[in-house]
């Protein structure tokens, strides 16, 4: 599973409701979800909210894998997801020096001898293509009554050396090798980039990056609408590829995406028909009036001059 989330910006009105950055309005969207696109949550939080605070671990997360990015890098949320039997590969801080504890793989020739020694005393001198350590890492548990205990834990630390820039990239898990080799590991955190477009899906094509009012309760509809219709979009993506087996892997999450959204209104009608909703022609008058509006009510538009005086001539043609 892939925690992660993303920043829309909103009118200047809401910055007191959605305080952001700098003093901007802005909101947060956090979602869990599967790398197939299975949505586990989805949350609102005030843009300034720091990444850590946004996910809750409990039971969910046994035998599950959770991928993130530094934003969530914190031993504590590393230590819960271990102790409620989840796994977890993410990112490493640069700034983090843990010990090396022992090496889990072996190597050919004279290789410096890592046991003992502070990751940052040795990585510069290391040339193996990959690195599988386990570590051991300290750090001050939850307070609990006004006192916090120290805890030391051990994790995995697997490196890949990247050629062109010269440096290892390095992620830190509690996968042991025996359930997932180190360049898996690497290849699997580079998943990661599903939720990128889960994040696009939601900005282009729902719209939440074009939200202009500065009511919140408006604004929460609309999230709200778009977070559902993205759940409903990948259930039917996951039911799809359930029917047809053989093209599983051909139903990319952008291209559904766009087929789902151009189908939306037909959807719509098989949806009311089944709820035996009549449909309304006045209804559709009231959207096109909500959504045919600039809501920028104080822009100034070249053609506003001539548009009036043509609406006029009409509007006093038929009276």
């Amino acid at each position: 599973m892939i925690a992660d989330g993303t920043i829309v910006r909103l009118h200047e009105k809401l910055a007191k409701q959605f305080p952001g950055a700098r003093g901007k309005a802005e909101l947060k969207i956090h979602t869990v979800l599967g790398i197939t696109g299975n949505t586990k949550s989805i949350r609102i939080y005030p843009g300034k909210t720091a990444d850590i605070k946004t996910i809750r671990i409990g039971s969910w997360v046994k035998d599950n894998i959770l991928l993130f990015d530094l934003g969530f890098f914190k031993y504590q949320l590393f230590s819960r997801i271990k102790r409620n039997g989840g796994y977890f590969v993410s990112r490493f801080k640069n700034t983090a020096n843990p010990t090396i504890v022992s090496v889990l793989r072996t190597y050919r020739g004279q290789a410096i001898d890592l046991a003992g020694k502070k990751l940052k005393e040795v990585l510069p001198r290391l040339r193996r293509d990959v690195l599988d350590v386990l570590v051991e890492v300290s750090f001050n548990r939850r307070s609990y009554k006004g006192k916090s205990s120290k805890a030391v834990e051990t994790y995995r630390l697997v490196g890949v050396f990247n050629q062109e820039t010269r440096e290892y990239h390095l992620y830190l898990t509690n996968i042991s090798p025996d359930q997932l080799a180190a360049e898996d590991v690497a290849l699997l955190y580079r998943a990661r980039w599903s939720i990128e477009l889960v994040f696009k899906e939601l900005k282009r094509l729902y719209k939440l990056d074009v939200i202009s009012s500065g009511e919140d309760d408006v604004v929460e509809a609309l999230v709200l609408v778009a977070m559902l219709t993205l759940v409903v979009s990948h259930r039917l993506l996951n039911h799809m590829r359930l029917l047809v087996p053989e093209k599983s892997e051909r139903f990319t999450h952008l291209r559904w995406a766009e087929t789902f959204y151009s189908a939306a209104p037909f959807l719509l009608n098989r949806v009311l028909d089944v709820a035996e909703v009549e449909d309304d022609p006045f209804l559709a008058i009231c959207f096109f009036m909500c959504e045919g509006v600039d809501p920028n009510v104080s822009r100034k538009r070249l053609l506003s001059p001539w548009v009036k005086a043509a609406n006029s001539q009409e509007f006093n043609g038929t009276e």
